[in-house]
């Protein structure tokens, strides 16, 4: 991205906004003139700047994609496999790691960094070897991740968990301006986003159990959008994960299903928001009661896709 151009582009508009008649008499109202057009100027280079970042970052984000969402050992499972895809029109070299990261009450992951408390963490990535460690994909190809898991035996019951990092490496590559535009006094930036993926580890050792319930369900309005708000509650041992599903209270018709909802090891409770498309006559306000299902995957070894929790908003 060229930033000068933009510098650029600011420059031409201080100097055309100058009335031509000269510098006003009244110094101070002057100098508050300007101070608003140099105001203005920034706030317009800072939208530039954001809105192409936030375009690249668009266009980065589908250069990745992984065949799982998710892994789990439990039971006498040893190893997993995965593939990841280049879906982008150039080759591209892709670096595997771990991170730790920590669920919070409103459900965002943030990176624990090094250094920082563990406290109710029990990391995976000790415990499990992968291979490759870096990957040169051509344009459309895919490679397979093997992950083996080594588990102690004298491991302390519980749930632990790491995330699997991949991210894009991309060689430093020399700027060359172009000769043809503009020469602006400012020096010109090239901006690189490099964006990557992670999915949760799960290593589960012992007969592990967790229950669910949900609390505080209601019908809100956010910003003019009509949401269904709630807690889920989570106590035991390991993670869960599933879909919330609405409905209209006493029919069997769902309205909406939000996928992927997780609730980790670490917290006891998310509150959770969801924008709940309206039936096709009379909007969510029509139900007299909203009914909540948290449900499952089929693949959950004590739940194996039933309903985790159920509620109705105002009950």
């Amino acid at each position: 991205m060229h930033l000068g151009r933009y510098c650029y582009a600011a420059a031409l508009f201080f100097r055309c906004s100058v009335p031509e008649e000269g510098m006003p008499r009244n110094m101070m109202s002057f100098f508050t003139q300007r101070a608003g057009l140099y105001i203005t100027a920034a706030v317009f280079l800072f939208v530039l700047v954001v809105s192409a970042v936030l375009m690249s970052v668009a266009q980065d984000a589908h250069a990745l994609r992984m065949t799982m969402k998710r892994v789990i050992f439990e039971g006498a499972k040893r190893t997993e496999i995965l593939s990841i895809v280049n879906n982008t029109a150039k080759e591209q070299v892709f670096r595997l790691g771990w991170r730790v990261m920590r669920m919070t009450e409103d459900g965002s992951l943030g990176y624990v960094e090094e250094g920082e408390s563990m406290e109710g963490l029990m990391l995976a990535q000790d415990m499990i070897r992968y291979s490759p460690r870096r990957v040169v994909l051509s344009p459309g190809s895919s490679q397979q991740i093997r992950l083996m898991l080594r588990r102690p035996k004298d491991l302390a019951k519980g749930e632990y968990r790491s995330h699997f990092w991949i991210q894009p490496e991309e060689e430093a590559v020399k700027f060359t301006p172009d000769d043809s535009a503009p020469k602006p006094k400012s020096p010109k930036v090239k901006i690189t986003m490099l964006t990557g993926m992670t999915l949760p580890v799960f290593i589960r050792n012992g007969d592990l159990s967790v229950s669910v319930s949900i609390t505080d369900a209601k019908v809100v309005s956010d910003a003019g959008r009509t949401k269904v708000a709630m807690t889920l509650n989570r106590e035991g041992g390991r993670s869960t994960y599933g879909s919330m599903q609405f409905y209209c209270a006493g029919s069997d018709e769902m309205l909406h299903e939000v996928k992927g909802i997780a609730v980790y090891t670490e917290v006891t409770k998310r509150r959770v928001a969801f924008k709940v498309p309206s039936p096709e006559k009379g909007g969510v306000a029509a139900c007299s009661q909203v009914r909540i299902k948290y449900v499952a995957e089929g693949n959950d070894s004590q739940f194996k896709g039933a309903v985790m929790a159920e509620a109705v908003t105002g009950g």
